[in-house]
């Protein structure tokens, strides 16, 4: 079982990586760790957030999230702005890179569902939704 989910892993790797490239991605998203396509994530849901608030959305620590949000700011994703009624607090925001990468994101899991849903039947398909459901739920518990 062990042998097979590394290799299911791999290869859903390298498979998102070319449907990526092939999105327009540029090698962008390639570019990102996990941890920082988290941090994208959270900010583009959350609008302009601070640090705190991406930290209690991720439950991660502010020192996590300011360490990782300085890197991205370095690399050209996000902005951070100190705010006006706090000198203490950051507003972060996604730049015109970081708002391409979660575009490319979007398009790269669409194109996903897409070849999944020409490749399995109704079955298959509605069994690996229901173990798919089944993983997230166990994994958000763990």
């Amino acid at each position: 079982m062990e042998e097979l989910l590394i290799e299911f892993i791999n290869t859903f790797d390298l498979s998102l990586k070319k449907m990526q490239k092939d999105a327009g991605a540029n090698g962008e998203l390639s570019k990102l760790t996990v941890h920082q396509l988290q941090y994208i994530d959270a900010i583009h849901q959350l609008g302009e957030p601070t640090i705190t608030e991406i930290a209690e959305k991720l439950n991660i620590t502010k020192a996590s999230v300011t360490n990782g949000i300085n890197k991205l700011v370095a690399l050209g994703f996000v902005s951070k702005t100190q705010s006006g009624e706090d000198r203490r607090v950051f507003h972060v925001s996604l730049t015109a890179t970081g708002e391409r990468t979660v575009k490319a994101k979007y398009r790269t899991l669409k194109e996903y569902g897409r070849f999944l849903r020409a490749s399995l039947n109704e079955e298959e398909l509605r069994q690996f939704e229901s173990i798919l459901t089944k993983l997230v739920k166990l994994f958000a518990h763990a």
